[in-house]
């Protein structure tokens, strides 16, 4: 069979060109690290909770974009990034996916937007963003405690056991 070419390529061939032109080379091995990395514990964790392949492709779309601003701009403030995240996502890269309904389109735009507060309860979407955001800090890392303890994290953690 041959592979085909999905709606996360698209996706990928908007992202990679931009975490490529980053200057600082730590930042951009970062970039990788952590964008990718969310994207892969979102696509998991929609899955083992019981969504389809195409949730699943939009969880890992909306994890490589999450931070991606923080990266491409090192003066964003990161304790109140999620909505400009979310804004430059919308810009150079959802508004770029023609593959993409509006209403998908949206459901990212809006994980993205969520996914710093971590205390309140969004709606099952949110949750698998920011789930996956909280998991790659700790998995990262295992034995840095600063993440690894916190209860969100154990709680995924128990979930992928």
């Amino acid at each position: 069979m041959e592979r085909q070419y999905t709606r996360l390529d698209a996706a990928r061939n908007l992202i990679d060109p931009i975490i490529k032109s980053i200057a600082d080379e730590e930042a951009k091995r970062g970039a990788f690290v952590h964008l990718y990395g969310v994207g892969l514990l979102a696509s998991l964790l929609a899955l083992k909770r019981g969504y389809g392949r195409e949730t699943a492709e939009l969880a890992e779309i909306a994890g490589m974009l999450h931070d991606l601003l923080t990266y491409v701009d090192r003066e964003t403030d990161t304790d109140n990034h999620a909505h400009p995240c979310a804004d430059y996502a919308k810009e150079h890269v959802l508004n770029k996916l023609d593959c993409l309904t509006e209403e998908e389109k949206a459901m990212i735009y809006q994980g993205i937007y969520n996914h710093s507060d971590k205390r309140v309860k969004g709606c099952a979407f949110d949750e698998i963003i920011k789930d996956a955001d909280a998991a790659q800090h700790a998995l990262r890392n295992p034995m840095e405690d600063y993440f690894y303890n916190m209860e969100r994290i154990q709680r995924v953690l128990r979930e992928l056991y």
